[in-house]
């Protein structure tokens, strides 16, 4: 109780709630949408085409902050569909709203080996993950050094 309070208080206006459902939809049909587009056409997709160019003058942490807190609300519930591929699903909406703020970030998706393995089988195998670049450093990421131990296999733009 004590959580959905202290949530709710995150909304401040019409537009917070509004942005929270889109961000809510959004997530929920990728699943559908990996379906039946690839990567790069889904990148494609969430590339706005007319974004607001970014003010100067506007702090950019207050700009990412809201919209950071919504998503990770929603991946971390940790069920139904919310649950899979959170990296790329938290990278990919991210990618969407901060392109378009007018923020120029990129998505970058990377593999290594799992250097955690617990059998033969596991240590030969590629994980992967995605995440943000902004202006050449990792943005928004929660262990940016485990994101380094990554090899970067696919960058956008």
């Amino acid at each position: 109780m004590i959580m959905i309070r202290k949530f709710r208080s995150e909304f401040h206006s019409f537009g917070d709630v509004y942005l929270f459902l889109q961000i809510l939809l959004i997530i929920t049909l990728l699943p559908i949408m990996f379906r039946f587009l690839s990567i790069p056409e889904l990148i494609k997709k969430f590339t706005p085409r007319n974004s607001r160019k970014y003010q100067k003058n506007r702090n950019l942490k207050e700009t990412t902050d809201k919209i950071v807190k919504f998503i990770d609300f929603i991946l971390n519930r940790k069920f139904w569909r919310y649950k899979e591929n959170t990296c790329l699903k938290r990278s990919l909406v991210l990618y969407y709203y901060l392109r378009k703020r007018g923020i120029d970030v990129h998505i970058c998706f990377g593999v290594k080996y799992n250097d955690k393995p617990t059998t033969t089988m596991e240590r030969n195998r590629l994980i992967g993950h995605a995440w943000l670049l902004y202006n050449g450093s990792i943005f928004l990421e929660k262990n940016a050094v485990e994101t380094k131990t990554y090899k970067v296999t696919y960058s956008f733009p």
